[in-house]
C-alpha cells in the first residue's frame, strides 16, 4: 500500500460523507418547506384581511371627516366670526365713550 492508495481512500471517504451530508440537508430543507408552506398561506390570508380592515377603517375615517368634523369646524368658524363681530362692536362703543 503506497501513499496514493491512502489518498484515494481519503477522497472516497470524504466524498461519501459529503454526499450523505448533502442528502441530509436536502431532507431537512424539504421537511421545513412542508411545514412553512401552510404558514406562508395563512400569512397571506392575514395580510389580505389586514388590508381589508385598513381600507374599511380608511372609509370610516373619511366618512367621519366629511360628516362630523367638517360641520363642527364650520360651526366653530361661525362662532368665532360672531365673537369677533361682537368684540368689534363692543370696542367701537368703548372708544366712543372714552
Amino acid at each position: 500500500m503506497d501513499l496514493s492508495w491512502w489518498r484515494d481512500l481519503a477522497i472516497v471517504v470524504w466524498a461519501s460523507i459529503a454526499t450523505i451530508a448533502v442528502v441530509f440537508i436536502c431532507i431537512i430543507i424539504i421537511l421545513l418547506y412542508r411545514k412553512l408552506v401552510p404558514l406562508m398561506k395563512s400569512a397571506d390570508a392575514v395580510m389580505e384581511s389586514a388590508d381589508t380592515v385598513v381600507n374599511k377603517v380608511g372609509a370610516v375615517v373619511d366618512y367621519t371627516r366629511d360628516e362630523v368634523i367638517s360641520p363642527v369646524v364650520q360651526l366653530g368658524n361661525a362662532v368665532q366670526g360672531i365673537a369677533q363681530g361682537i368684540n368689534l362692536v363692543v370696542n367701537l362703543f368703548k372708544k366712543k365713550e372714552e
